[in-house]
């Protein structure tokens, strides 16, 4: 029975699963416990994708060298040129021959609709940030680099956070419940502590902490909100009504604007908290009236296997293989849930 590897990589994480054509998964790996280690952009993803193989074909008690073929859904793979050297550097790193590379969010995006190859889109909200739209005539508009860096996911909600607290601290904003979650979050006692430490160090001799890893921080937005923080709340309203241009923009230039499609709310950010979807939701309404947001059901790194089994079953996945997958995920906590208020 053919062994199919699938690849689900971010900018900050890296998932493995080894499944065969039934839906049985046999192995999964993730790179949680990887060291960082510094290098070419390329060759650490590689090394994070091997780390995460290995523990993934361990588990299965296999060797790569038992599988058929990898579906890969990677960040990365966006300009042309990089779906060929990806291609070939993972074929290098795993010694697997047959490998199809798709950009991230389509992973994530057949981890959330069963429409692929139809009229859909796709907003990925992790680290970072991604948008596609497609249509039923197999064209594309996805956005790769062209993502604003204020609207880039976790990162951009993170760094709202520490000035949001700044502007509060120097009278240039209003009050805000981040600066006490941020306070208890990052254990400093006060504002004033804390930016010293960014700027130039609470001493002469202490060296500063100039890059905050933002993405950490995000789900404080979720936080405050929950507890009625109008800071918070106003900042998501604008952040969901720009993250929706992307989509009418794509929606234009395929012109299915007059059609019924799902746009698929996947990654990390999303699980937040339902309020960033209903958000959404309105203002897709507002502008797109035959669209709808749908939550991703599966995590991406099965959609990237489900692409796989949109190649071996092109007349449809049997429903016996997606219940048995299913239940596998279900099993290995593989189906996404978004934190409810």
């Amino acid at each position: 029975m053919p062994k199919i590897l699938s690849i689900d990589q971010g900018h900050t994480k890296t998932d493995v699963l080894i499944a065969d054509e039934k839906g049985n998964i046999l192995g999964f790996g993730n790179d949680r416990d990887w060291t960082l280690v510094t290098g070419e952009r390329r060759a650490v993803r590689m090394i994070r994708i091997r780390y995460a193989a290995d523990k993934a074909a361990k588990e299965a008690g296999l060797s790569l060298s038992d599988i058929d073929s990898v579906s890969a859904s990677c960040y990365g793979a966006d300009w042309d040129f990089e779906y060929q050297v990806g291609r070939k550097n993972i074929r290098n790193t795993l010694g697997i021959q047959d490998v199809e590379l798709y950009n991230d969010c389509i992973g994530a995006m057949r981890g959330g609709t069963e429409t692929f190859g139809r009229d859909c889109a796709i907003l990925c909200l992790g680290s970072g940030a991604n948008c596609a739209v497609f249509n039923r005539d197999g064209e594309a508009h996805i956005y790769h680099y062209y993502m604003k860096g204020i609207h880039q996911g976790a990162h951009a909600i993170g760094e709202f956070i520490f000035q949001a607290v700044f502007d509060a601290r120097s009278g240039l904003g209003e009050e805000t419940a981040l600066t006490r979650l941020l306070l208890r979050e990052t254990g400093y006692s006060s504002v004033d502590e804390l930016f010293k430490m960014i700027t130039t160090g609470r001493t002469e001799e202490e060296k500063p902490w100039r890059y905050p890893v933002y993405k950490d921080y995000g789900p404080l937005l979720f936080h405050a909100i929950n507890e009625g923080d109008k800071v918070s709340m106003a900042y998501l309203d604008w952040l969901c009504e720009e993250l929706v241009k992307y989509i009418v923009i794509g929606v234009k230039k395929l012109s299915i604007g007059e059609r019924g499609f799902d746009v698929v709310l996947s990654g990390g950010v999303s699980k937040g908290g339902n309020i960033m979807g209903e958000r959404l939701g309105y203002y897709l309404n507002k502008r797109l009236p035959n669209a709808r947001f749908v939550e991703a059901r599966l995590e991406p790194v099965v959609g990237a296997m489900l692409l796989e089994y949109d190649k071996l079953y092109p007349t449809g996945v049997p429903e016996n293989v997606m219940r048995t997958l299913e239940e596998c995920c279900a099993a290995r906590k593989l189906i996404r849930t978004v934190l409810r208020k």
